[in-house]
C-alpha cells in the first residue's frame, strides 16, 4: 500500500518537470535528425548552455539574460559541429563525443578560474526564472491544478513545442526542406535545395533548443550549476531520437517515459532503496526500450537475411545447370 500511495498528483508533477529538460534538447536533436545528420553532441550542447546561463545570470542580475547568454554558447557548440560535419565532413559520432569532452572539461576549469571553486555553485546572486500561475487554476482543477500551473516558463515552452513541430515539419518550407534534404538527398539536390544550408540551419535550431533546455536545468529546474549538470540526459535524448526517428510526437512519448522513470526512482529513496539502483532506473527504461525497438524489427531483418541468402543460392545454381 506504502509503494501504491506514490502514484498521485506530485508524482505526475515532478514527471512533467523531469521531462521539460529531456524534451527540448530531444526536439532540438529532431531537427538535425530529420535533416540527416547523427547528433551525439547534445549533451554539451546542453552543460554549456547551463553553465553559461548561470554566469549570465550572476552577471546581468537578470533571468533572461542568462537565457540568451545559455542558447548563444550552445549556438556556438552547435555552429562547431555544423562546420565540422556538414562542411569538413568529419564523423559525426567522434565531432560529438570530442564536443562532450570539451564542454565537460571547459565548464570545469571557468568555474575554478572565475568562482575559485570545483564541484557547484550557489547563491553567489544567480537570479532563477520565476515561476508561471495561471489565474484561477486552483478553482478550475481543485488538487489537479498542479499538473498545469507553478512551472517555470521553459515548461510550457517544451511542451508547447511539440504541436508547433509537428506543424513546422508538416507545414513550412523550411520544414519539407529539412526532411527532403534528410531523405533523400538527391532529390534535394536536383530541386536545387542547398543541403549545406539546410543542414547548418538544423544544426543551429538544434543549437537554440539544447540551449533552453541548459538554461532550464541551472535556472528553472534548479538553481544552481554542478559539474557534469546535464548528467546524460542528452544522451537520453540521442536514445530517443534512434528509435523516434525525430517525429515530434514520438519524441513526447519518449521523453514522457524517461521522466516518468526519473520522477519515480526519486520517489523510491524514500523506501530505502539503494542509491546506486535508483540513479540506475532512467537507463535502465532506456536500454528496454531501445532492445524491444530491435526486437520489433528483428523478424523484418531475418526475412531479409533468408531472402538475401535464397537469391545468392540461386545464383550459385545457375552456373551447374548450365553446365549440365
Amino acid at each position: 500500500m506504502e509503494i501504491l500511495s506514490l502514484f498521485n498528483v506530485a508524482l505526475l508533477v515532478a514527471t512533467l518537470r523531469m521531462t521539460a529538460p529531456i524534451l527540448l534538447v530531444a526536439l532540438g536533436g529532431s531537427f538535425t535528425t530529420k535533416a540527416g545528420i547523427f547528433n551525439i553532441g547534445l549533451e554539451g550542447q546542453m552543460l554549456v548552455g547551463a553553465f553559461f546561463a548561470v554566469l549570465g545570470s550572476i552577471w546581468s542580475g537578470s533571468a533572461l539574460v542568462g537565457v540568451a547568454c545559455g542558447v548563444a554558447a550552445a549556438l556556438v557548440f552547435a555552429l562547431a559541429f555544423a562546420v565540422l560535419v556538414v562542411s569538413f565532413r568529419a564523423n559525426e559520432v567522434v565531432v560529438g563525443l570530442a564536443l562532450n569532452i570539451l564542454a565537460g572539461g571547459m565548464t570545469i576549469s571557468l568555474m575554478k578560474a572565475i568562482f575559485g571553486t570545483r564541484g557547484s555553485i550557489v547563491g553567489k546572486g544567480i537570479v532563477g526564472l520565476p515561476k508561471v500561475q495561471i489565474p484561477g487554476a486552483r478553482d478550475i482543477l481543485g488538487s489537479w491544478a498542479p499538473l498545469i500551473n507553478g512551472f517555470t516558463p521553459m515548461v510550457y515552452v517544451a511542451f508547447i513545442a511539440v504541436p508547433l513541430l509537428v506543424l513546422f515539419y508538416k507545414r513550412t518550407r523550411l520544414g519539407l526542406y529539412i526532411r527532403v534534404v534528410g531523405e533523400k538527398p538527391e532529390a534535394a539536390e536536383a530541386l536545387g535545395i542547398s543541403i549545406t544550408r539546410v543542414r547548418y540551419i538544423a544544426s543551429l535550431l538544434c543549437g537554440l533548443l539544447a540551449g533552453l533546455a541548459g538554461a532550464h536545468l541551472s535556472l528553472g529546474y534548479i538553481t544552481m550549476f554542478t559539474e557534469n549538470m546535464s548528467s546524460g540526459r542528452g544522451f537520453m535524448a540521442v536514445a530517443i531520437l534512434i528509435f523516434s526517428n525525430g517525429n515530434p510526437l514520438k519524441v513526447l512519448a519518449g521523453c514522457l517515459l524517461f521522466g516518468f522513470a526519473d520522477a519515480f526512482s526519486l520517489r523510491l529513496q524514500t523506501f530505502g532503496f539503494p542509491s546506486y539502483l535508483i540513479l540506475a532506473v532512467p537507463y535502465l527504461v532506456a536500454l528496454t526500450a531501445l532492445f524491444a525497438l530491435s526486437y520489433r524489427s528483428r523478424p523484418k531483418i531475418i526475412r531479409e537475411t533468408l531472402e538475401s541468402m535464397r537469391k545468392l543460392l540461386s545464383v550459385d545454381n545457375k552456373p551447374a545447370e548450365f553446365g549440365k
